[in-house]
């Protein structure tokens, strides 16, 4: 989709209106151009001076409201875009999410409306340099036809040389916009990977040198697709001198009324409608970025819609009496490496007030099965009950709402969503429990900071989650990152705090020593190679090491 058709299918306000303001004030400046030399011609008279004037003072009404409507319309675009967007993205299955990538996704939302916003003053500047053009060619028309004739045939050949080079352009930018996303992939790989390229020189060095060169192919692409531009912007201008020449030099000798009086105003309006025409071929760059933009915008608005699902109101969900799981597969695919990890079959079910450890090596499956557990992931075969109801894409946002989760790669929020009047005097409770009240707080619904420890930063996710107060909890190694002190916490007290509460809680860990000396009523269950291998209920231990 191009830029004007995205333009015209968003636009808010009146289109016709902003289009009959920027031909006025075409025209304004076609007037302005008659009055000058009809001064030429007459000598300074009343009724030049009065076009003049009147001209000039539309030409400024019609500047005025052209590029400060266009403005406006291009920034709500931008923002219902926007909005639009990341509405279709919290309502995207993760796995969706994956496959069409971050870096398309911030790339669509920061630069590629950055550069629509850059059009926006340009559009508006276009349509009226057109508008001059036109009715320029108009009044040369007028007073030659061997001028106006000349004039067609040398912009003809100009517009098919244009075209060829601008279609060969197109897939360029394309090439250009998709090397500059690897780049931002190889960017967050420098930020989010720090600690490892740090401690490791030659995966910095390589990394290092993987960037440079994407930043480098990136970097040619552009500098090739750039230097065609402004060869295409040269020979737009050179056609331009040519169809001068071509009218003061060519055209006379075809015509015999073209010469003299008639011969200087027709010069006059074509070196008029020079500076237009250079506007015009200066834009051509910026047009064509935004269309390109444009239309990746709207492809990843369509795929995002492909996926997202209806949003709805979706009830707050306080109990449960069964969730069963059976037969459950669930397979993935690397797209970039092409392999598959799968697990399964998996039967598992879970009651309310239940404490459930998954344990297993590294690879075992268990994150991927929380993460189909929790409505994340949607199995590829098999079935999910809850109560009796067979949970698909219909009601799937209903089943989420009994999970509060604390995944391995979870995200901090500042603010706290989605807790709407956090009760302070719970909130402190919390903060002391955890030890974290010396080190953040909560103002005006949103944390003093962030700049916290990893496990003092697991402690208030998981602060977050219970303030959800949702009946069941999961956690994918909460204790990988706490001290000794506090992993004894977290089994002697925490764990049979939210026993007694109530709560229903999922726990994925590797501490076989805490859980051999827990003292609680649990299921221990072991996963390898994405199954379920051992099963069993501890229902009594010796007496915890105080």
């Amino acid at each position: 989709m191009s830029f004007l058709q995205l333009v015209r299918r968003e636009m808010h306000g009146s289109l016709p209106k902003l289009l009959f303001m920027s031909g006025l004030g075409g025209i304004s400046t076609a007037a302005i151009l008659g009055a000058i030399n009809s001064g030429l011609q007459n000598g300074s008279t009343l009724w030049a001076a009065t076009l003049f004037i009147v001209a000039l003072f539309l030409f400024i009404k019609t500047q005025s409201y052209v590029t400060i409507t266009t403005t406006a319309e291009i920034e709500a675009i931008i923002h219902k875009i926007r909005v639009r967007l990341m509405d279709q993205i919290r309502h995207s299955e993760l796995l969706a999410l994956e496959d069409v990538g971050r870096a398309r996704i911030v790339a669509a939302i920061t630069s590629d409306t950055a550069v629509l916003t850059q059009a926006s003053n340009m559009l508006a500047f276009t349509v009226q340099g057109a508008v001059l053009i036109v009715f320029v060619a108009i009044y040369v028309a007028f007073l030659s036809v061997a001028a106006i004739l000349t004039t067609i045939v040398v912009v003809s050949i100009a517009a098919v040389i244009f075209h060829q080079k601008n279609r060969r352009l197109v897939s360029e930018k394309q090439r250009a916009a998709a090397w500059e996303r690897r780049l931002f992939d190889r960017l967050t790989d420098f930020l989010d990977g720090f600690k490892e390229v740090r401690l490791n020189s030659a995966r910095s060095a390589d990394l290092f040198a993987d960037a440079v060169d994407v930043s480098r192919t990136a970097a040619n692409i552009k500098i090739n697709t750039q230097a065609e531009t402004f060869r295409m912007i040269v020979t737009s201008q050179i056609s331009m001198y040519v169809l001068l020449g071509a009218v003061v030099f060519v055209a006379p000798q075809f015509s015999d009324t073209l010469g003299g009086a008639a011969l200087t105003k027709t010069t006059t309006a074509l070196m008029f409608i020079v500076g237009a025409c250079f506007g015009l071929v200066q834009s051509i760059p910026i047009l064509l970025n935004a269309n390109a933009s444009a239309d990746r915008l709207v492809q990843l608005e369509n795929v995002l819609r492909a996926t997202a699902a209806q949003p709805r109101e979706v009830p707050t969900v306080k109990r449960f009496d069964k969730i069963e799981m059976r037969n459950i597969n669930f397979r993935y695919v690397d797209k970039f490496s092409e392999s598959a990890f799968k697990i399964g079959p998996i039967d598992f079910t879970l009651h309310p007030g239940e404490l459930v450890f998954i344990t297993g090596g590294n690879g075992s499956g268990k994150s991927t099965f929380l993460r189909v557990l929790s409505g994340i992931y949607a199995p590829e075969s098999g079935e999910i009950i809850l109560d009796g109801r067979h949970i698909d894409n219909s009601n799937r946002d209903d089943y989420r709402a009994l999970m509060s989760a604390i995944f391995f790669d979870y995200h901090l929020f500042r603010r706290l969503y989605g807790v709407p009047d956090p009760d302070p005097g719970e909130v402190n409770r919390l903060l002391e429990l955890f030890r974290l009240s010396a080190k953040t707080g909560l103002v005006d619904g949103e944390f003093r900071t962030l700049e916290l420890s990893g496990g003092q930063r697991r402690r208030l996710a998981l602060i977050v989650s219970l303030l959800e107060k949702r009946p069941i909890l999961l956690l994918d190694e909460w204790t990988a990152e706490q001290d000794p002190e506090f992993r004894r916490k977290f089994y002697d007290e925490l764990l049979p705090d939210l026993m007694k509460a109530g709560a229903t809680v999922v726990v994925i860990t590797h501490d076989d020593r805490y859980l051999d000396e827990l003292d609680l009523p649990a299921r221990r269950i072991r996963m390898d190679e994405g199954k379920i291998v051992d099963q069993r209920t501890i229902k009594s231990t010796k007496t915890r090491r105080r």
